[in-house]
């Protein structure tokens, strides 16, 4: 049988990304159900911004961590250009295949893409072998995403960063969901990011739900690092911070022990 056969699995993942998580349990007889803790929205850009995005020719290297970073500079670069043609000495770097990926949608083959993760790891590969000293660099990321990428690079080459996106809390929560996690009736609460579940606390205390006895499972250690701020420490946390690796820890924690 199915290690995951009847298993009620609640995710919290925005409802566009989650049909990827549905896609690798297509075939194991599990419940699943979305419970989408953000929302991702194109962001508004100033005057200031709209003008680097039509002198992007003046950058030596655009640098990606996310498929919505690039799905959104995309949209934004056709609106305010007409094209999403970048110039060829443009570099482009991201991280992940994921992101990388949607680079190659829309026509875009990426110079450097890390098998990391995690923007720490990133950065470094940036600074010691990607990206050479004095470039005009680019970050196009989302409102929440850190600054580590342009502490570790800022004094070695000229930085500008624009927010193409926004994460933000869901307007409604689900109640028959809340009533299902209040009551305990599923086994476990997938996160996929700190943001996912910091939003899905307060809409916990809104319902006077205990933390206490939380099944959760999480996606990374920074996830996981936020959960523990809240007092709930995850059942299990994936080793590699996607999808697949979540999906695999998941499997191997309901595999029968024998």
């Amino acid at each position: 049988m199915n290690e995951l056969f009847n298993k009620i699995l609640i995710s919290t993942q925005p409802a566009e990304s989650f049909p990827e998580f549905e896609r690798a349990l297509a075939k194991s007889g599990a419940f699943l159900y979305n419970f989408p803790m953000i929302t991702v929205i194109e962001a508004e850009i100033n005057i200031q911004q709209e003008n680097i995005l039509k002198n992007i020719s003046l950058y030596n290297w655009l640098v990606f961590t996310s498929k919505n970073g690039v799905k959104y500079f995309i949209k934004k670069l056709e609106k305010i250009t007409g094209t999403s043609e970048l110039p060829d000495y443009v570099k482009i770097a991201v991280i992940g295949n994921k992101t990388a990926q949607e680079l190659l949608k829309n026509g875009i083959t990426p110079d450097y893409v890390s098998k990391s993760n995690f923007a720490e790891t990133f950065s470094k590969e940036l600074k010691k072998r990607v990206i050479p000293k004095g470039s005009n660099v680019l970050l196009l990321l989302g409102n929440l995403a850190g600054n580590i990428i342009e502490d570790a690079l800022r004094d070695d080459v000229t930085i500008c960063r624009v927010n193409c996106y926004n994460t933000i809390a869901p307007e409604t929560d689900n109640p028959e969901l809340i009533k299902k996690i209040k009551s305990g009736k599923y086994n476990l609460i997938i996160f996929t990011s700190s943001s996912c579940f910091s939003n899905f606390a307060e809409i916990l205390k809104k319902h006077h739900v205990k933390f206490k006895n939380l099944r959760v499972a999480s996606i990374g250690k920074a996830t996981t690092k936020t959960m523990q701020e809240y007092g709930v420490f995850p059942i299990l946390t994936a080793k590699q911070s996607n999808i697949e690796g979540l999906v695999h820890e998941i499997k191997t924690f309901f595999k029968p022990k024998f």
